[in-house]
């Protein structure tokens, strides 16, 4: 089986932010807890996620499944929901966690500075 996301194949690795990361602001960090945000930049879609805990997370704004936007996804449980057909994807990892989705989808190292939300958009 071959896992489709926004950019291509790719792999899902988790990341933890380190100095040489280059960040780029993609969009204001006025994102409740508990939403999301679906962002387009530079040709690529994204969907920032803000959890519980205010933590904030960014996964491909694509759902692996029928590669349809994520936006209006919602947010249970660390996964978020695809509005479309309900596929769940873990909100730190990226990883499919239900149904019709097999695969999941890329994840990306986020931060938030000076009012907003930065992503590492190089894998």
């Amino acid at each position: 089986m071959h896992c489709r996301t926004s950019a291509g194949l790719r792999a899902n690795p988790f990341y933890a932010i380190t100095s040489a990361m280059t960040f780029t602001p993609v969009t204001p960090s006025d994102i409740a807890p508990g939403t999301t945000r679906f962002v387009q930049h530079e040709g690529a879609a994204f969907l920032v996620v803000r959890d519980g805990d205010g933590r904030v997370h960014a996964i491909d704004g694509l759902c692996s499944h029928a590669l349809l936007p994520l936006a209006g996804a919602r947010v249970r449980r660390g996964h978020v929901i695809c509005p479309h057909h309900g596929a769940r994807f873990d909100i730190t990892t990226g990883a499919a966690k239900g149904p019709p989705a097999h695969c999941g989808v890329s994840h990306y190292p986020a931060q938030e500075k000076n009012g907003m939300i930065e992503l590492d958009l190089n894998p």
